[in-house]
């Protein structure tokens, strides 16, 4: 009797690199962040100019299930990650980067625990996912949208090196609500002239190819 053919082995995700700054890292979200998350995800102050919404237990779990198995894909599209402070691996936020293609990729949802707000670990985070997109995955634009009426996410993600692109319009089925949008992006180019934040976050090589001290 012959053998079926054994099948090629599947090759294992990619490995996360270190995103990591004096003040926060970047990690994968794992199914155990719900009880970490309710706090921030389900903060209707903190969610209500999002297009997810505020989200109960069952969303949660949803998103975080959503992320592991989105995680594990080849290749690895998505990049929905948990925000934690250094020292501690409790999730404190998150922030979400997709590729769309070979040089561009979108960036959003960023949240953030309230207490934190003002903190400066905001900036931290939308640094590293810049890291990610640029600096490990060689993409080359970056573009994002935010609530026109959520003037502090406009004000932080401008801190990023984001600068407006036009206005549009959307509904979100999660939150069930059409938003008015501004549009923004960001280059490779520009973010190498951004300042690093201190810490173990700095670069290992910039997209030009210049070394960051």
């Amino acid at each position: 009797m012959n053998r079926p053919p054994v099948p090629p082995p599947v090759p294992p995700p990619a490995t996360l690199p270190a995103l990591e700054t004096a003040r926060v890292r970047l990690r994968d979200h794992r199914a155990d962040d719900l009880d970490a998350l309710r706090p921030v995800w389900g903060d209707a102050t903190g969610m209500r100019h999002l297009s997810t919404g505020v989200m109960d237990d069952t969303r949660i779990r949803r998103r975080l299930a959503e992320a592991v198995a989105t995680a594990a894909e080849t290749p690895r599209r998505h990049y929905q990650l948990a925000a934690c402070l250094q020292g501690d691996d409790r999730p404190v936020g998150g922030i979400r980067l997709s590729v769309e293609d070979d040089t561009t990729g979108y960036c959003g949802v960023l949240t953030m625990a309230r207490h934190l707000r003002g903190s400066g670990c905001a900036p931290d985070i939308g640094w590293l996912m810049l890291k990610l997109a640029f600096a490990e995955l060689g993409l080359t634009r970056v573009w994002s949208m935010t609530s026109l009426e959520n003037t502090d996410a406009i004000r932080a993600i401008t801190r990023f090196g984001f600068t407006p692109t036009g206005e549009t319009e959307r509904y979100f089925p999660e939150a069930d609500t059409t938003m008015r949008l501004l549009t923004l992006e960001v280059t490779a180019a520009t973010w190498c002239t951004m300042p690093v934040p201190p810490g173990p976050g700095r670069c290992r090589a910039r997209p030009d190819g210049a070394s960051t001290p």
